[in-house]
C-alpha cells in the first residue's frame, strides 16, 4: 500500500474510533494505574490530576466535573474500586457468579487518553441482583475510602470528627461481630470522654452521592428506566452500611487495669465487614421492582406495591441469569472448568455448581507445609510433605 493510502486508511480509522461510542463505567479506573498516584496536596499536584480527568474514558460527565473538582480524591477512588472487586470475589467464590466476567477493550481516541477497559460492565448495567450488590458495595467503598483519607489528614476538604456525640452509633460494649465473636465488654457505667481522631464520613458520603447519583438521575428523569433509580436506592444502602455502623472505640484508663475512666472515638466497621452485611442482604433482603417508575420505586409484588422500600432493601429489576453457561454477549464465563467440592451442601456443590453437567476428576500430588514447631526466638520452621488430593471439576 503507498503512502497515500496508509494515511487514508489510518485516517478512516480514526474516524471510525471517533465515532465509536462505548459505555461508561466508573470501575476501569481500578485498571488505569490511577491507584499509584500519590496524595501530595499541593497545587501543582492539584493541576496534574486534573490534567487527566478527561483521559479517563470511564466516567461519565458528572463524574469528570467531579474529578476536577476534588482532584487528590481520585486515587482513593480507584483503590475503592479495587478492593470492591476484591471482597466481592471473597464473598462469592465459591457461587456460580464469582464476581467475574469477560469485558470489552475500546481504543481512547482523545489526546493521551487512556485505554478504556469496561471492567465489570456489563454486571453494573445489568440490572439484576448481582447489579445491585456490586452498586452498594462499590458506593459503600467510595465512602470507606474517602473517610480513611480524610482521618489520616492528608487532604484539606475534611478531617476527624470534632462532634462524634451527634453521629450514630453502635456501642462496641453490647455489640456482636458480623462472624459472631464477642467484643470484650466494658461496663457501661463506666465513665467516658471523646477524644482520638472520630472517623467522619459525611463529607465522603456527600462525594459519593454526588459522583455516583447525579449521572443517574439525570438519566432517570429522561428516560424513566427504574434500573436507574435502583442504582441511586442500592448506592444508598451502602452508604448506609457504613452510616449506621459506626462503632465506639474505648481504651480503658485506671489503677491495675480498672477502668474508671475511658476515652472513646468513633471508627467505621471493617470494609470487609461491609461486604458481608451486604451479602446477606442481596441474600435475603433483594426487591424486585417495576421496570417502570414515575418519582420512586414500586415493588414488583403487587401485594406489598404500597409498602416502600426501606434503606436495607437491595432493589434489581431484572431476574439474573443462571450463568452456568458462557455467554460473551452478557459478559458470563460460565462454570465451565470450575473446581467443584463433592461432600459439599452448599454452592460449591458439584451438583449445584455444575448445574447438571457432571464433573471431572484428577489426581494430583501437593506438597504442603506441615510438622510446624516454634523455635525461640521468633521462628516457625516446618517440613515439607506431600499429599495425594483428587481434585473435581465441573464438565
Amino acid at each position: 500500500m503507498s503512502r497515500v493510502g496508509l494515511l487514508i486508511f489510518y485516517g478512516v480509522l480514526s474516524a471510525a474510533f471517533a465515532y465509536y461510542e462505548y459505555p461508561y463505567n466508573w470501575l476501569s479506573i481500578a485498571l488505569s494505574g490511577a491507584t499509584k498516584f500519590e496524595n501530595t496536596p499541593d497545587q501543582v499536584a492539584k493541576d496534574n490530576y486534573r490534567s487527566i480527568c478527561k483521559r479517563f474514558s470511564g466516567l461519565n460527565p458528572r463524574q469528570v466535573d467531579m474529578c476536577e473538582k476534588y482532584p487528590l480524591l481520585i486515587p482513593a477512588v480507584a483503590r475503592s474500586a479495587r478492593e470492591a472487586i476484591y471482597e466481592c470475589q471473597r464473598q462469592f467464590k465459591f457461587e456460580r457468579w464469582n464476581c467475574s466476567e469477560r469485558f470489552d477493550v475500546y481504543p481512547n481516541t482523545s489526546v493521551d487518553g487512556l485505554m478504556f477497559q469496561d471492567f465489570m460492565g456489563k454486571t453494573l448495567r445489568g440490572g439484576n441482583r448481582e447489579t445491585a450488590y456490586l452498586t452498594a458495595l462499590t458506593s459503600a467503598g467510595i465512602v470507606h475510602a474517602v473517610t480513611r483519607l480524610c482521618s489520616s489528614g492528608n487532604i484539606s476538604e475534611c478531617t476527624c470528627h470534632n462532634r462524634p456525640a451527634s453521629l450514630h452509633f453502635v456501642d462496641t460494649s453490647t455489640v456482636n461481630e458480623v462472624r459472631h465473636q464477642v467484643i470484650q465488654k466494658v461496663s457501661p457505667k463506666s465513665r467516658f470522654v471523646w477524644g482520638g481522631c472520630s472517623d467522619d464520613a459525611t463529607f465522603a458520603t456527600h462525594f459519593s452521592k454526588q459522583f455516583l447519583d447525579l449521572y443517574d438521575q439525570e438519566v432517570f428523569q429522561k428516560s424513566g428506566e427504574a434500573k436507574y433509580l435502583t442504582n441511586v436506592h442500592n448506592n444508598f444502602v451502602g452508604r448506609e452500611a457504613i452510616n449506621q455502623n459506626m462503632r465506639r472505640h474505648c481504651r480503658c484508663h485506671g489503677v491495675s487495669g480498672s477502668c474508671e475512666l475511658q476515652t472513646c472515638w468513633l471508627q467505621m466497621p471493617k470494609y470487609k465487614e461491609v461486604s458481608e452485611m451486604l451479602k446477606q442482604r442481596y441474600n435475603h433482603f433483594a426487591v424486585q421492582v417495576s421496570k417502570k417508575a414515575k418519582r420512586r420505586l414500586r415493588r414488583k409484588d403487587k401485594a406489598e406495591r404500597m409498602t416502600p422500600l426501606r434503606g436495607n432493601e437491595m432493589a434489581y429489576v431484572y431476574r439474573s441469569p443462571d450463568y452456568c453457561n458462557r455467554n460473551d454477549a452478557l459478559g458470563i464465563i460460565g462454570t465451565s472448568g470450575r473446581e467443584c467440592s463433592i461432600t459439599s451442601y452448599g454452592p460449591e456443590s458439584c451438583d449445584l455448581l455444575c448445574c447438571g453437567r457432571g464433573y471431572n476428576t484428577r489426581d494430583e500430588i501437593r506438597t504442603i507445609r506441615c510438622h510446624c514447631k516454634f523455635v525461640w526466638c521468633c521462628q516457625v520452621k516446618c517440613k515439607e510433605c506431600k499429599e495425594h488430593v483428587q481434585i473435581h471439576t465441573c464438565k
